[in-house]
């Protein structure tokens, strides 16, 4: 808009202003007439480039919006950011970075200096890749990605300790607090019961007839 629109803006003015201050020298009709065709012709032109690129604007924002969320579950914190697009043979594939934070690992929320800004800090797990590779479920209150190596290997992911959330989240400090809450709610969360495999009465005593039988026949072969 600045390279396109402003020009515009200016030689507009100009025209005007040059027909102000010399419009009562101005005899000719057809001359005037081309002046009052300029003029408008660069208003119409600004308005239509402003609707374009507002459109444009409104297409990326909304994409942007898709795929940037914050989510909170029991036993994580996921935040996706859109990071741009390619398209290649006239397939468009999505570029996105996955934050993982599971809240046992978590360690607190602040703003920064102009309060626009929240910063998480705690074992944070980075994933970057084509959208369509990072889609994941949720089980047991915790992000599992559809492709396995995702979950499994560790060069898939980068570790950093501190993460910041941009601008596009209007009221960071109500996910601050969130985020505290999940942490609170995350350690009344009993720890699960070890399974302990008992053996059975039945199998002890299946085990002492076979043991029995066993004895029996050796000392039948015996003597």
């Amino acid at each position: 808009m600045i390279l396109t629109v402003t020009p515009l803006a200016q030689f507009c003015m100009m025209l005007i202003w040059a027909l102000m201050f010399n419009l009562k020298m101005v005899t000719d009709k057809t001359f005037l007439l081309s002046y009052i065709l300029m003029i408008g012709g660069c208003v119409m032109t600004g308005m239509v480039l402003c609707i374009v690129y507002a459109a444009v604007c409104d297409h990326y924002i909304r994409v942007g919006r898709h795929y940037t969320y914050f989510e909170i579950l029991p036993k994580a914190a996921v935040f996706s950011e859109y990071k741009g697009s390619y398209t290649v043979f006239g397939e468009k594939t999505i570029l996105r970075r996955v934050c993982v934070i599971p809240l046992k690992n978590y360690d607190r929320a602040y703003l920064d200096e102009r309060k626009k800004h929240l910063i998480l800090l705690g074992e944070i797990r980075i994933y970057q890749g084509e959208s369509s590779a990072l889609g994941y479920h949720v089980k047991d209150g915790f992000p599992v990605f559809d492709k396995w190596w995702y979950n499994e290997a560790e060069k898939s992911y980068k570790t950093a300790g501190v993460v910041r959330l941009p601008m596009d989240f209007e009221r960071p400090g109500r996910i601050a607090a969130a985020m505290d809450k999940a942490k609170r709610d995350f350690e009344k969360i009993p720890p699960k019961k070890e399974y302990v495999f008992k053996e059975a009465d039945i199998v002890r005593k299946r085990r002492e007839l076979k043991r029995l039988a066993e004895e029996a026949k050796y000392w039948y072969d015996r003597y």
